[in-house]
């Protein structure tokens, strides 16, 4: 296989601001990591499609922690290569509280994580930003089971939180 042929994975690196990128949501508006510089730390999510069982799983998790991460000032934005319609269904049936915005071309997942175009599939990732965009931690994993526990995003955060009081 030659470098063309093998997918690329994006080097980002700590304290680097995150590549900008404005994404549809399943809630019909746009979103863009800027519409929170300045505001809140910012979880981004980058999943399989929200159709699948594990991310439907991931998700609801996030979600009933969600209170939990504004509490450190943190919002989230979990973006899949879905439609947005598919996206519309899971964020209705999960009834999440952050958005969930459609990347179906992948241009800004590529920018995040290893993305390949011919299967339209990607590595899940967790990307945390810091309130001024700059990237503060980047974990992924083929297995989405084995992406940081809740727990250590949190703590993460509340550590965030002491080094960037506004």
């Amino acid at each position: 296989m030659s470098n063309t042929d093998q997918p690329h994975c994006p080097d980002l690196e700590k304290g680097q601001i995150i590549p900008a990128f404005t994404l549809p949501g399943a809630d019909g508006m746009p979103h863009s990591p800027w519409d929170y510089k300045q505001r809140d730390h910012l979880l981004l999510l980058f999943l399989h499609s929200s159709i699948t069982s594990e991310t439907c799983a991931l998700l609801r998790i996030y979600a009933q922690h969600y209170a939990d991460f504004r509490a450190e000032q943190c919002a989230i934005l979990a973006i899949t290569p879905d439609p947005v319609f598919i996206n519309l269904q899971t964020q209705e049936k999960l009834r999440l509280p952050f958005p969930l915005v459609s990347d179906v071309q992948g241009k800004t997942i590529s920018r995040y994580t290893q993305w390949n175009a011919d299967t339209h599939t990607l590595i899940p990732s967790v990307i945390l930003a810091n309130r001024y965009n700059a990237l503060y931690e980047q974990q992924s994993s083929e297995d989405i089971t084995q992406l940081p526990e809740l727990q250590d995003t949190l703590a993460s955060l509340n550590y965030l939180n002491l080094l960037c009081t506004p």
